[in-house]
């Protein structure tokens, strides 16, 4: 479901890259919190199991990469960033204004 915002194709494809974007978190979030619940505590010793799983997805997807010029790379992770970011930023909001409302309906 694509949802228009008035800016035309350009629009629409950064609604898609953005929802393909957030497809792929949730996919990979799925496979990556219920392994690092299955390690065992020694699975990598001295090392943080969560880097260790991040890093592994990460060299999973390196072939990937190679589907967009290297110059779009840098762009791709301000955009992922930014994407995260605005996400958290509306979550926190949405957090803040249920709080409110809670203590309006307290008073």
């Amino acid at each position: 479901m694509t949802r228009e915002n008035g800016g035309g194709k350009e629009c629409a494809a950064a609604q898609l890259l953005i929802e393909e974007l957030l497809r792929t978190a949730f996919s990979l979030g799925s496979v990556y919190a219920p392994l690092l619940a299955d390690l065992p505590e020694d699975a990598f010793p001295g090392e943080d199991p969560g880097a260790v799983l991040i890093e592994m997805l990460a060299g999973s997807s390196l072939a990937a990469a190679e589907v967009v010029d290297k110059a779009d790379w840098r762009s791709a992770t301000a955009l992922v960033k930014a994407v995260r970011e605005s996400v958290l930023s509306d979550l926190r909001s949405a957090a803040e204004l249920a709080r409110q409302a809670e203590k309006e309906m307290l008073l």
